[in-house]
């Protein structure tokens, strides 16, 4: 039983990254792959990001900016940032980040 606990507990620990580039986290996956979708276009990028962040469904996620993090289950190119801190959390492009190692 302690063997199973234990395993649960290292399974569920949160890894904290940090972002490699300016990105984005949304509420839901559809809202990451639809700006995923004009990412090589800057403009319409920045566009729909804002009606995205206007409409409270995301957020813009800045350079350098370190998160709590986990892999989103249904999607692995997926890392659920700030689960803890602001439930639920944020989907964001896990290429988008590297991991940190923890002090």
């Amino acid at each position: 039983m302690k063997a199973i606990l234990a395993i649960a507990l290292v399974a569920s620990q949160t890894t904290y990254y940090e972002a490699k580039v300016t990105t984005f986290g949304c509420t839901s996956i559809e809202a990451v792959s639809e700006l995923q979708k004009v990412r090589s276009d800057e403009k319409a990028l920045q566009a729909a990001l804002m009606d995205k962040q206007l409409s409270g469904e995301c957020v813009a996620i800045l350079k350098g900016t370190q998160v709590e993090g986990s892999n989103e289950p249904a999607d692995s190119s997926i890392l659920r940032v700030n689960q803890k801190i602001e439930p639920p959390g944020y989907e964001a492009p896990l290429e988008d980040f590297e991991a940190k190692a923890s002090d």
